[in-house]
């Protein structure tokens, strides 16, 4: 349960974040140039990361929301793995309640988020380890 408390955190701190290109020392994240849209619209993007320090307790999560006019989009988050090596990510944003993006131009922001238990009312804390924002082209799947 947890691991499915912090997944949903780390999602709902890419709608919070900040939209400047960040990293801590040992973080860094990219996104990829191309993004692709499927027939259902769902959208996935992609680019890489490399993290350190990561335990059980305090997991990273590699995050992203794709921004097309007014609509911004998330989904699921991926478990990073933090060994110090560049790894590659992929994540599926997609479409509900008739809210979509079309191909096209779109920006993608992307985190490495740490969640970390701590004591008081709000019993996680989520750390931006890294952060960046990518203009992308939406392609159709082939």
């Amino acid at each position: 349960m947890y691991a499915k408390t912090a997944t949903g955190l780390a999602a709902l701190a890419v709608l919070l974040g900040a939209g400047t290109a960040t990293s801590a020392p040992g973080y860094e994240i990219t996104v990829d140039s191309r993004a692709v849209i499927a027939s259902d619209h769902t959208v996935t993007t992609s680019g890489t990361y490399r993290c350190t320090g990561s335990t059980e307790l305090s997991p990273v999560y590699v995050t992203a929301s794709v921004r097309q006019n007014n609509t911004s989009m998330s989904g699921e988050s991926q478990k990073a793995v933090c060994d110090g090596e560049l790894h590659t990510w992929q994540l599926e944003t997609g479409a509900f309640g008739g809210i979509h993006l079309k191909a096209g131009s779109a920006t993608v922001q992307s985190h490495l988020v740490q969640i970390k238990p701590r004591s008081g009312l709000i019993p996680i804390e989520t750390n931006f380890l890294a952060t960046t924002e990518q203009q992308v082209e939406l392609v159709p799947q082939s």
